[in-house]
C-alpha cells in the first residue's frame, strides 16, 4: 500500500520514466523509506529526466547492497539526500550507471522490436483476412486475436519509441516504422491474397534500424 501510494505521488508531480522500480518490493520497510526520500527529491528537483533515472537506479542498487550487507539506512542513504544527490550527479558510479542502463536500453530495443514485428504481422494477416471476410476461426475469435496482437505491437512501438526519445535519436527510427507500416498496408489492400511481402518488409525495417541505431548506443558513453 505504502509502495503504491508513493508512486501514484510522484507520478502526479513529474511524469518520468524511471527503470527497474520493481526492485523496490525487495526493500524492507526502513530501505524503501530511505530510498523513497532520494526518490522524491529527484522528482522535485529541475534535473533533466536522464540523471533523475540514473541518479534513482545508483540509490535503488546501494539500497539494495546495503541492506544485503546488514548495514543501517543512514550509512547509505545520509539525512541530508540533497547531499547524495549531488555526489552522484557525476563520477565513477554515475559513468558506470549509465553505462549499464544503456544496455539494458539496448536490449530491450531489440527485444521489443522483434515483438512488434512478430506482432504486427499477425494484426496485419486478420486485417486482410477482414477485408476478404475469410476468417481463421471465425470473426469473434479473429478479432481478439487480432486485438490482443495489436496491443503487443502498440506497447512495444512504445517502448521503442521510448528508448528514441530518451537519447534524442533521429526521428528517421520513428519514421521507418510508420513508413514501413504503410507500406504493408497499401501490400495487404492490393494484393489478392493474403501470403504477401508484408513480413520481409517489417524484417527490412528492422535490420536497416538495427544497423543505424547500434553505433548511436556505443556513442551514448
Amino acid at each position: 500500500m505504502y509502495f503504491g501510494t508513493r508512486l501514484k505521488m510522484a507520478k502526479k508531480k513529474k511524469k518520468i520514466h524511471v527503470d527497474n522500480l520493481h526492485l523496490m518490493k525487495k526493500l524492507d520497510e526502513e530501505y524503501l523509506a530511505g530510498f523513497n526520500r532520494v526518490y522524491d527529491s529527484l522528482m522535485k528537483s529541475k534535473k533533466s529526466d536522464t540523471d533523475i533515472n540514473i541518479i534513482a537506479n545508483i540509490a535503488l542498487e546501494d539500497c539494495l547492497k546495503g541492506m544485503q550487507d546488514g548495514k543501517k539506512v543512514t550509512m547509505v542513504i545520509p539525512k541530508d539526500v540533497k547531499d547524495y544527490i549531488q555526489k552522484n550527479s557525476k563520477g565513477h558510479a554515475y559513468k558506470e550507471m549509465k553505462k549499464k542502463i544503456r544496455d539494458q536500453d539496448w536490449e530491450k530495443f531489440q527485444i521489443s522490436s522483434i515483438w512488434y514485428v512478430f506482432a504486427t504481422c499477425i494484426v496485419l494477416f486478420f486485417f486482410k483476412n477482414l477485408l476478404m471476410q475469410k476468417f481463421l476461426v471465425n470473426y469473434i475469435v479473429d478479432v481478439i486475436v487480432g486485438c490482443i496482437a495489436g496491443g503487443i505491437s502498440f506497447q512495444n512501438f512504445m517502448i521503442r519509441r521510448r528508448i528514441i526519445k530518451r537519447y534524442d535519436f533521429d526521428s528517421f527510427f520513428m519514421q521507418m516504422d510508420v513508413s514501413s507500416l504503410a507500406a504493408c498496408i497499401v501490400v495487404k489492400i492490393v494484393s489478392p491474397g493474403n501470403f504477401d511481402i508484408t513480413y520481409l518488409i517489417l524484417v527490412i525495417a528492422f535490420f536497416i534500424t538495427k544497423k543505424k541505431i547500434k553505433p548511436l548506443f556505443e556513442e551514448v558513453i
